[in-house]
């Protein structure tokens, strides 16, 4: 049984991969909260007081990149990467711009939670009136919350191009895209896997972003095959 680290995305618990784990094999699931860091480097922080040898670690969307960031800065510590829809890039200025109103209305408004018409933008269409993933998805908000909407948001608007020091990187990276993700182009995705040393790429057909919820049969089964 060997251990493996995950981390979530954005606004996402350990509840993400509910379906997941029960279908892992030979794999002990730990997962890393970075809900409480304020930064990039807290990140690394939170993800270094976890890991005791070189490890492999999946990541998902922003647990995605901040798995990336980390094997950049404590290369030492990973064995191997499964980044699961995410990328390498950087936030656009408009983005950047975007984030700042966001934070700015909130920190001057109540927080209702996230709308039925922004979970549905991470999802795929066929997925758009799932009851049982839309309140997975609703419910990890409520969760965590306004104070920790602010603060992934404020920790993770640095987020600056990380790729020319991702494909320096001489370890095996495992990228799971989704076919339809509206967030990260599989194209994309695809093509950077292909300029890595160690690097491929699997696409999940007919999926959104949220991969753990939406094809978790699909996705236990990647991990199975590329983790024993």
């Amino acid at each position: 049984m060997q251990k493996v680290y995950f981390i979530s995305g954005t606004m996402c618990t350990v509840d993400l991969w509910q379906f997941v784990f029960p279908k892992l094999e030979n794999i002990q699931p730990i997962h890393i909260d970075i809900t409480l860091a304020n930064s990039f480097d807290e990140i690394n922080d939170i993800i270094l007081n976890h890991i005791e040898e070189p490890a492999t670690i999946v990541g998902f969307s922003l647990g995605g990149f901040s798995a990336m960031n980390f094997a950049i800065h404590h290369p030492e510590k990973v064995k191997r990467l499964i980044i699961v829809a995410a990328n390498t890039n950087g936030l656009s200025d408009s983005e950047i711009q975007l984030r700042k109103s966001t934070i700015d209305f909130l920190e001057k408004h109540s927080y209702k939670g996230i709308s039925h018409a922004r979970v549905q933008q991470f999802l795929h269409l066929d997925n758009h009136n799932n009851t049982t993933i839309v309140s997975i998805i609703k419910k990890m908000d409520v969760d965590l919350g306004k104070k920790v909407l602010i603060r992934q948001l404020k920790a993770t608007s640095t987020r600056i191009n990380i790729s020319e020091e991702v494909l320096k990187l001489n370890i095996p990276i495992l990228f799971i895209v989704a076919e339809n993700d509206a967030l990260v182009k599989a194209t994309e995705v695809k093509e950077f896997a292909n300029q890595t040393l160690k690097g491929r790429q699997i696409t999940i057909k007919n999926c959104g972003h949220m991969i753990p919820l939406e094809k978790h049969k699909e996705l236990s089964s990647i991990l199975n095959l590329t983790i024993n």
